[in-house]
């Protein structure tokens, strides 16, 4: 698309004839001739708008990173980051995200992030340039492994003078095999066809000794190579291949997978050890530790467990969370709570669980309201809230038990629950199998696999409305998730087309609103809604943080036009009535030389606005991490000083702000910057 002429004259900086719907399209399309032609701020504004207004687009975010690269380096790692984030499995933005950290000093980021891209690269032979990032970031060996029908393919890459070969372990917790295989990046290939189980792959000793790699872990590890659980049908008899049959003595079983963070799952434990005693029901503390690198937290639970206190199983070799879940299941022979290692309990929680999981035979799973429990998150639906200590969480369990007590609050059926707290029906789990830890990787969203199974199968998902369990949810795998959960989210997408509908409608809708809003104001009267302080703008990364400076590089040639802020405010019917006036003026400039002028509006605009063919509107700023280009920074880029602003908009830091009153004469204000020239209305 070609800039419009206005009909009294010059070529506009910008057109918006085109349908809104192409808007990003025309957009974009700015941003990479800008970005060609060395207009770097133009770039960046263009880029930004449409990230704004479409936060996928891995296109406009990719153009972002590298304009900011150009123009203020200080914020590439940040653009980088949510370019990446936007398209993880993208090779280009995966390479462009740890360049950009090597660049910027955060070389421990990216050597723990850069190996999980290793198996999908290295597969698809797409792994040379990662290679160089992650010899950059300090890594000397590392190898990735994945499944190749029934057998085990894999690469690792030596350091520099080791041997021909390494040694592999390959364990599944109870056996355990050797190979050699090659260690210059050399595709090996393992026969495994009648080797059922899953498998942890890792590094032995090399042949002079040991190594300070052994024990590590192949990227890609576990494989597993059992038979996939398979939905059961309402009213189908046979029990779903893959379906985990119970060992132990307990008639109820809390299954805490941990791996490290031995504070949080101190407290944890403990919690749940501490609320045993208020419990009616019969329960083990089964706690599966996936061979954790922590000596200190293998020590506490080898205290705890010789004490009697917990079931203490240990992997090995790390099986991933989806494994340790499922040996933590096959260990209980009643109903399972699967518990995440970040959470806290209090009183009889188990009790109140129980009943409602007891209270029909259709249910298959039921889970409480918690700070951090997507769909049954309080006080917002599908929004995490602070943490809370055990005192506080007391406060809030004892409430939310006598809401539901009173009867003002009920069970409500759920598409899925939420696994950090989820209470499973054994008879379910026997007749559609455990989690998926063939077909989904690692962790995230195993439990809505189960929950929509289970749903095939003709059972129901409730909410317990009356139990309130406090969830820190830290990150088991940092910036890992972003990736597994796209990966995850596709592999459900296939076995569950109308699922992400399903919930969005439920995130939309908020059945549970009105539950919500009688428990908030009991919080609020008790004086324990301790959400109520919290920080509304969410930190960057910690591989990220806050630039430390913000730097914008003066060489790039100035821009196309002379930009112009505008703030309106909703309801300022005169300020969008003069900044129209005042778009209509500049689009009608005859063509005398000289730079055009241009206004951007930040925040709020019209589409008389977008169609003047000289105002850009920038969306809102988004809240932080998901801010890269402030509007401060946009300003500064373009060398916009004056903002035209509505009077009661809380602007400042402007060189120069002129407020939208009825005194403000748009034809005298243009007039005055352009050496007295006459302008009228078109």
């Amino acid at each position: 698309m070609t800039d419009s002429v206005g009909s009294k004259g010059a070529s506009a900086p910008f057109s918006f004839v085109c349908l809104p719907t192409r808007r990003d399209d025309f957009l974009l399309g700015r941003a990479v001739s800008a970005y060609k032609a060395g207009r770097w701020a133009e770039a960046a504004l263009y880029a930004e708008t449409v990230c704004r207004r479409t936060p996928r687009s891995d296109i406009a975010a990719l153009l972002r990173a590298k304009v900011l690269e150009a123009c203020s380096p200080s914020r590439a790692a940040v653009a980088w980051y949510a370019a990446w984030r936007a398209a993880p499995a993208n090779p280009l933005l995966q390479d462009g995200l740890l360049q950009a950290w090597v660049a910027a000093g955060k070389r421990d980021a990216a050597a723990r992030l850069g190996p999980v891209f290793l198996p999908e690269r290295c597969r698809s032979g797409t792994h040379a340039g990662l290679l160089t990032l992650l010899r950059a970031a300090g890594l000397a060996t590392f190898g990735a492994c994945w499944k190749q029908g029934e057998d085990i393919e894999g690469m690792v890459f030596a350091e520099a003078g080791a041997g021909p070969t390494r040694r592999l372990l390959v364990s599944d917790g109870t056996r355990q095999q050797v190979f050699d295989v090659p260690a210059n990046g050399q595709r090996f290939r393992i026969p495994w066809r009648a080797a059922a189980g899953v498998w942890s792959l890792a590094l032995a000793p090399d042949a002079a000794g040991d190594s300070v790699t052994a024990g590590q872990i192949l990227q890609g590890s576990p494989l597993s190579f059992v038979p996939a659980p398979v939905t059961v049908e309402a009213g189908a008899s046979k029990p779903a291949t893959g379906a985990i049959k119970a060992q132990g003595h307990a008639a109820l079983g809390i299954v805490i997978p941990v791996y490290g963070q031995l504070e949080l799952v101190s407290r944890c434990i403990d919690s749940v050890l501490a609320s045993l005693p208020h419990n009616r029901c019969s329960a083990e503390v089964i706690v599966v530790d996936d061979a954790s690198p922590d000596p200190a937290l293998r020590k506490w639970l080898d205290r705890k467990a010789v004490s009697g206190r917990i079931r203490l199983l240990r992997n090995p070799f790390n099986l991933g969370f989806i494994g340790a879940c499922n040996r933590g299941i096959a260990a209980v022979p009643g109903d399972v709570l699967l518990l995440n290692a970040d959470a806290l309990v209090h009183g009889d929680w188990l009790d109140r669980l129980s009943a409602v999981l007891n209270s029909a035979d259709d249910i298959a799973s039921v889970t409480p309201w918690s700070n951090n429990g997507e769909i049954s998150s309080l006080p917002d639906i599908g929004a995490a809230a602070p943490a809370l200590d055990a005192a506080q969480l007391a406060r809030v369990d004892g409430i939310v038990a006598a809401v539901r007590e009173a009867g003002l609050t009920t069970e409500h059926e759920l598409p899925t629950c939420c696994g950090f707290a989820m209470l499973m029906r054994r008879q379910v789990v026997d007749e559609i199998g455990g989690l998926d830890d063939v077909d989904l990787l690692r962790g995230y969203n195993e439990e809505v696999d189960w929950c929509l199974r289970a749903r095939r199968a003709g059972y129901r998902h409730l909410l317990a409305s009356g139990v309130f369990v406090a969830h820190s949810g830290t990150a088991s795998f940092g910036d890992e998730k972003v990736l597994r959960v796209v990966q995850n989210k596709a592999v459900l997408a296939a076995r569950y087309p109308d699922h992400e509908m399903e919930y969005a409608r439920f995130l939309r809708d908020d059945p549970l609103d009105a539950m919500r809003k009688v428990i908030l104001e009991r919080l609020r009267q008790a004086g324990a809604d301790w959400y109520a302080d919290r920080d509304e703008d969410a930190s960057l990364p910690d591989a990220l943080g806050e630039p430390e400076k913000s730097d914008v590089s003066e060489s790039a040639p100035p821009s196309a036009a002379c930009w112009i802020a505008v703030r309106l405010e909703p309801d300022d019917a005169v300020g969008y009535s003069k900044t129209l006036q005042l778009a209509r003026l500049i689009a009608s400039r005859p063509a005398e030389g000289g730079t055009p002028f241009a206004l951007l509006c930040l925040g709020l605009g019209t589409e008389a606005l977008w169609r003047s063919r000289v105002v850009n509107v920038l969306p809102p700023e988004p809240d932080a991490p998901q801010c890269v280009i402030p509007d401060s920074l946009l300003s500064t880029l373009l060398r916009c000083t004056t903002v035209l602003a509505s009077p009661s908009s809380p602007v400042r830091g402007w060189e120069e702000i002129v407020r939208l009153d009825e005194r403000f004469d748009p034809a005298a204000w243009l007039a005055a910057r352009h050496s007295g020239a006459s302008l009228s209305p078109a």
